[in-house]
C-alpha cells in the first residue's frame, strides 16, 4: 500500500521529493503510537530525574496498546523554552 501511494504521488507530484517519507512512517509509525512504549518510556525518565525536584514525570495509571492514562501534574511544558528560562 506504501508502495502504491509512493507511485501515485510521483505521478501526481513529479516534483514531490520525499517520497522516503511513507517508507519512514511504514517502519516508525506503528511504534509511535503504541502507547505501552510510551508508558515504558515515562517510567524511565521519572527514574533518570528522580533526584531533580524540579522535573515532573505524570505517574502511569494505565497503559495499553491505545489507551494511556497518567495523572495529571502542574506546571510548565518542556516545550516552553521561554518559560522554562525565566
Amino acid at each position: 500500500m506504501v508502495e502504491m501511494a509512493n507511485e501515485v504521488a510521483k505521478i501526481v507530484f513529479p516534483d514531490f521529493k520525499y517520497s522516503w517519507l511513507a517508507e519512514e512512517f511504514r517502519q516508525k509509525l506503528p511504534r509511535e503510537l503504541d502507547f505501552n512504549i510510551e508508558a515504558a518510556n515515562a517510567i524511565r525518565c521519572k527514574e533518570i530525574f528522580k533526584e531533580n525536584p524540579r522535573i515532573r514525570v505524570p505517574e502511569i495509571i494505565e497503559a495499553k496498546d491505545r489507551v494511556l492514562v497518567m495523572s495529571f501534574e502542574e506546571g510548565i511544558s518542556v516545550a516552553s523554552v521561554k518559560k522554562l528560562s525565566e
